[in-house]
């Protein structure tokens, strides 16, 4: 294999960036990156090429997830001939060996004679396969049945199998001249409306020869940096498997035996011939799941465009800009003078110090984090000047990675990294009103610790739903939460979060229901914080259960629970909600639950304005720290419910026309009166359906 500077992953000028790995390649065979399924699609512009797509079935890094491996330039020989697959040979992969032995193996049980064994029956079927169609479409598939003649039969488009690898078998052949691979990772399983500010994952895509993306000239300067946050969904593969050396190891095919590498050996081995071997990768994820800087809230002062520190040594750090040539990724390729088999690279970043700062490595090793990778407020900031003035930077942060090489010259072992920050307020538009001169007025607001983490409103579930419209929607971006714990935030969570929609009974009738919850994926825990006793849902296992057949209504996973403590809201009684755990630790979970209906509205303040990156929040109605108290001498929160979108470039807040308001008395349970209202303090379980969600 070989590897050209003009085939290289990442920016090619500040308009375009390559998403593939493009390399030259003899006729060598394609494995298996992991175990997972595939689909076969034809390679455009080309009668004898194909590319391959690999959706993993079991992760090959744990905790970080990848949704496609795509391979570009395969021979389409080693796959078909004309329009059906071709036989088991002694030269056919283990793909095609094991696709023809289940083919065989299916007819001679139903005592069939064996049919022509189509292309289309492993979902290649090109002629009726349009451009436009999703990628997720052939991987989560419903199937169709047609009556005919007093019997059912699968629709055509429908009617194919993908099949699935284990990891390391043997795919294909390349067709010897240009390849290439893409890796992309995984956000969750789900579908927006089209169209939409993410990458579009299509047949387009997956057929081409590479993907780049390109900034059109006519497209606005919001909408190109709406585009240039695309490329954090993919990876260089020259890092992906040099990230490996750090623990890890790459099996590599060597004369027909599966051979595993593991430190050195990967960079000398495996991804030596790649011209980016050298090259550490830095994202950094920051407010509301963008890139850091993205609002132009980290700027060092207003006259400073500068936004971070950055260096190869304690006392080398300089000013710059976060990114190169405009996009939103650090690239770290610098040679180090010492002996140790780590390079360093240390960073500050710019803060006001306020309480909700704090940073994950969800993909990285921070040597002077706080706790496994986390570190709060307090951790990284530094002492006031002299003079009393706050420090404008965080402490310096070291990020260590493997390094090769002689003494005095140490190289980086191509690999990224990855870190959420949230360490500056940012401000959202929320009403424009009349001064005295009868001038329009804006008026701001900031959000508060829970606004950041439910996005994906209009989010649709790739599987039809099931039994009376349930359904489960995970998101997989992470983000931070600073928990409440009583009145007090002193605890951090890296989570994902989760959709649910059901219906609870309504004495005879059945009300729709969605609730917005988070699972763990990481949590900061010290000797001292509170975060040492809360509970951890990392597994982020959900259930739908049902009190009969007729009612299926969402049940939290163990070991959560609520329980019930009404209370009253101007002589209106609520039913309020309290999460609870069975093993007596703090809760962790932050759930917020409407009704369909009230979801409904909420969507609708999406539907026909040209708003991005949409997520809910709550606006307090109780200020300075003090809540509402009942009748019933229980205090309580009260907000209301909005969205929170960037419309041509400003961050705005839309409310319904009609307020809808959420109570909370624990400030991890929130929850409508519709939602609540008939839920029931015990639910008897008759049926459990557990759902398996591979994330």
């Amino acid at each position: 294999m070989t590897q050209n500077e003009a085939q290289i992953f990442g920016p090619i000028n500040d308009r375009e960036f390559r998403l593939t790995t493009k390399f030259n390649a003899p006729a060598a065979t394609a494995f298996a990156i992991c175990k997972g399924i595939v689909l076969i699609q034809p390679q455009v512009g080309s009668s004898d090429k194909v590319n391959l797509i690999l959706r993993p079935y079991t992760q090959p890094i744990t905790g970080f997830n990848i949704k496609y491996f795509i391979y570009r330039g395969l021979d389409k020989s080693s796959f078909f001939a004309a329009d059906q697959v071709i036989e088991k040979s002694d030269t056919s992969s283990d793909l095609i060996n094991k696709v023809n032995k289940d083919f065989l193996s299916f007819h001679q049980k139903e005592n069939e004679p064996i049919p022509p064994f189509l292309a289309k029956y492993l979902g290649y079927n090109p002629l009726v396969q349009e451009d436009a169609l999703m990628i997720d479409s052939f991987f989560f598939k419903e199937t169709e049945l047609v009556e005919e003649n007093g019997s059912s039969s699968e629709i055509d488009a429908t009617a194919f199998e993908l099949p699935l690898v284990e990891m390391g078998e043997s795919l294909g052949n390349f067709s010897g001249a240009e390849a290439g691979i893409d890796i992309v990772l995984n956000y969750g399983d789900y579908q927006l409306p089209l169209p939409n500010e993410e990458f579009v994952f299509d047949l387009a895509y997956a057929r081409a020869k590479e993907a780049v993306i390109t900034l059109d000239n006519n497209l606005s300067d919001f909408k190109k940096k709406v585009k240039r946050e695309q490329i954090f969904q993919f990876l260089d593969a020259a890092a992906f498997f040099g990230f490996h050396s750090d623990g890890g190891k790459v099996k590599i095919d060597h004369n027909g035996t599966k051979v595993s590498k593991t430190a050195g050996a990967i960079y000398d081995e495996v991804i030596f011939n790649f011209k980016t071997k050298n090259r550490l990768y830095l994202y950094i994820q920051s407010d509301r799941t963008r890139s850091y800087n993205f609002y132009g809230n980290y700027t060092i002062s207003e006259g400073n465009a500068n936004s971070i520190k950055i260096g190869n040594s304690l006392t080398g750090l300089t000013e710059g800009v976060y990114g190169i040539q405009g996009w939103p990724i650090i690239i770290n390729e610098a040679v180090q003078g010492h002996q140790e088999s780590r390079n360093k690279l240390f960073l500050q970043l710019v803060t006001d110090n306020h309480i909700n700062t704090m940073l994950y490595g969800q993909v990285a090793e921070i040597e002077n984090a706080q706790h496994n990778n986390f570190c709060n407020a307090e951790d990284l900031r530094l002492p006031d000047s002299p003079e009393g003035i706050p420090s404008s930077f965080t402490k310096i942060i070291e990020l260590s990675n493997p390094a090769v090489g002689p003494e005095g010259a140490k190289v980086n072992v191509a690999s990224f990294n990855i870190l959420i920050y949230q360490g500056r307020v940012y401000n959202y538009l929320r009403r424009q009103v009349l001064n005295d001169q009868n001038q329009s007025i804006a008026v701001y607001d900031q959000p508060n610790f829970f606004d950041e983490v439910f996005h994906g409103i209009q989010a649709m579930s790739l599987l039809k739903a099931g039994n009376y419209g349930y359904y489960l929607i995970s998101h997989q971006k992470i983000k931070l939460i600073n928990h409440y714990y009583g009145k007090e935030q002193k605890g951090i969570s890296a989570v994902q979060s989760v959709i649910v929609r059901d219906r609870i009974k309504t004495g005879t009738a059945y009300t729709g229901r969605i609730t917005y919850l988070t699972d763990s994926v990481d949590q900061l825990k010290t000797n001292v914080s509170t975060t040492s006793k809360i509970s951890t849902d990392i597994k982020g296992i959900s259930s739908v259960s049902a009190s009969n057949e007729d009612n299926y209504e969402y049940q939290l996973p163990e070991p959560f629970y609520h329980t019930l403590k009404p209370f009253t809201d101007n002589a209106q009684l609520i039913n309020g909600l309290i999460l609870n755990t069975s093993d007596q630790s703090i809760p962790s979970k932050i759930i917020l639950g409407l009704s369909e209906v009230e979801n409904e509205l909420l969507k609708s303040l999406i539907a026909g304005k040209n708003m991005y990156n949409s997520s809910l929040v709550l606006i307090d109605l109780f200020e300075d720290g003090s809540e509402f108290i009942s009748t019933e001498n229980i205090w309580f929160q009260k907000y209301k419910v909005g969205i929170v979108g960037e419309e041509n470039g400003q961050l705005k807040l839309y409310l319904p026309e009609n307020d809808i308001m959420v109570y909370s008395l624990d400030r991890k349970y929130h929850f409508s009166d519709e939602y609540s209202k008939n839920v029931k303090e015990e639910v008897k379980l008759d049926l459990i359906l557990d759902l398996d969600i591979y994330m």
